[in-house]
């Protein structure tokens, strides 16, 4: 009966989850984040000071330049000892699941590639922030939470 009980906490209890992806490849750096909205509206408030809705597309669009600020504090991509700024170039709202995808031109020969990954961990400490990234036709991953927020994914 114990077990019932836990098993249905389980499946009750919200995921705090986000996850990246960050691809380099034909001289350009493509990164896309997949956020809960209810979840990212809480980061936004916590954040900026004040509510933000952004559960339609004419509000995400109208709040971008707030998400971008969020976005650049909280999710930083240092390449070479050069930290990308990202500017949201397109964003779907499915469900209630936002994905903001930002596209740059990036030239430059890469030696490393680090992420300090802190998304939405001010508000809940149980948040996990996942990231994919692709580099060179490899693969790397990691999960980042409250007891690490930094990593250097790719070396040359």
């Amino acid at each position: 009966m114990i077990h019932l009980f836990f098993s249905f906490l389980f499946l009750v209890h919200p995921i705090y989850i986000s996850s990246t992806n960050v691809v380099i490849n034909d001289d350009k750096l493509e990164v896309k984040v997949k956020l809960f909205r209810d979840d990212f509206e809480d980061g936004l408030r916590d954040f900026h000071g004040f509510s933000i809705s952004i559960d339609s597309p004419n509000k995400i669009e109208k709040n971008i330049d707030l998400i971008n600020k969020y976005i650049n504090d909280k999710l930083i991509l240092i390449i070479d000892d050069d930290k990308i700024i990202l500017s949201a170039n397109d964003f779907s709202l499915i469900n209630d699941v936002l994905e903001l995808s930002f596209l740059k031109n990036y030239i430059n020969d890469i030696n490393s590639v680090k992420v300090i990954n802190s998304l939405l961990i001010e508000v809940y400490s149980v948040q996990s922030n996942i990231i994919f990234l692709e580099i060179e036709e490899k693969k790397y991953y990691h999960q980042f939470t409250s007891k690490e927020i930094e990593k250097t994914l790719f070396t040359k």
